[in-house]
């Protein structure tokens, strides 16, 4: 529905219909970095399977992935962290694998990476699909 102004309420017009976009796009943005962030523990999770087996129980590990509150920065950069909170120490050393006290290299086991990238394509969609 088009609606007719004048030219002097031209530029009012157009500064309120961009605040009206920053405002949802704000947002959007919000709810695609939380959701893509929820979603993205839910798969760290599920990256070991549960239970014993030949390393150990993966329990105690898979469920300390913790997502830290979304801050927004003087930018507006919308940022969540997700961090492991019970084991943080051996997120790197299971990721990357490490050297074994009688020479030779533990096996190992990468689970965040393909997380994180899988996390690029899904926050742009969830973004997309927000706004």
């Amino acid at each position: 529905m088009s609606k007719k102004i004048k030219v002097d309420q031209l530029t009012k017009e157009i500064e309120k219909a961009l605040t009206e976009f920053v405002g949802v796009t704000e947002e959007a943005c919000d709810k695609g970095v939380r959701e893509t962030a929820k979603n993205a523990v839910q798969a760290l999770r599920n990256a070991h399977p549960s239970g014993s087996g030949q390393y150990g129980s993966w329990d105690k590990y898979n469920s300390g992935w913790k997502v830290m509150q979304t801050k927004t920065d003087k930018r507006y950069h919308r940022k969540a962290t997700i961090h492991n909170e019970t084991d943080y120490q051996l997120t790197h050393l299971l990721e990357k694998g490490h050297a074994l006290a009688n020479g030779g290299r533990a096996r190992a086991f990468p689970h965040i990476a393909p997380v994180a990238e899988q996390c690029e394509t899904d926050l742009l969609k969830n973004i997309k699909k927000h706004i």
